[in-house]
């Protein structure tokens, strides 16, 4: 389940934006997030694989922790830019079943103070 719909925040303002999964075994589940901006294709924006410190969600900000447990990967901002106006998109790859789930996408709006 991730958070659908807009999520309208004022500019420092921060957010979360929830992204959880259903298959059995978490531990074989590697979860990303990809961010869209208008006019331009969707890309990989955060990945759980060991905190790749290049991704570019990390560089700009953002953070996720995969909690196994509770199944989730939620992303996460204490201060919000006007840049991080975009379509956030969560999906999970299954090492086990060979398969993915693509979750409905959060549209970020931030607004100037």
């Amino acid at each position: 389940t991730q958070t659908e719909g807009s999520v309208i925040i004022s500019q420092g303002d921060p957010v979360r934006l929830n992204c959880t999964y259903q298959f059995a075994v978490s531990a074989a589940a590697y979860p990303f997030w990809y961010v869209q901006f208008p006019n331009q294709p969707p890309r990989l924006f955060l990945r759980d694989l060991g905190g790749e410190d290049s991704d570019e969600g990390i560089r700009k900000g953002f953070d996720a922790t995969h909690d196994k447990k509770l199944k989730s990967f939620h992303l996460r901002k204490p201060s919000t830019e006007l840049r991080d106006s975009a379509t956030y998109y969560c999906a999970v790859s299954d090492t086990v079943r060979r398969s993915a789930e693509q979750k409905p996408s959060s549209v970020l709006i931030v607004l100037s103070e």
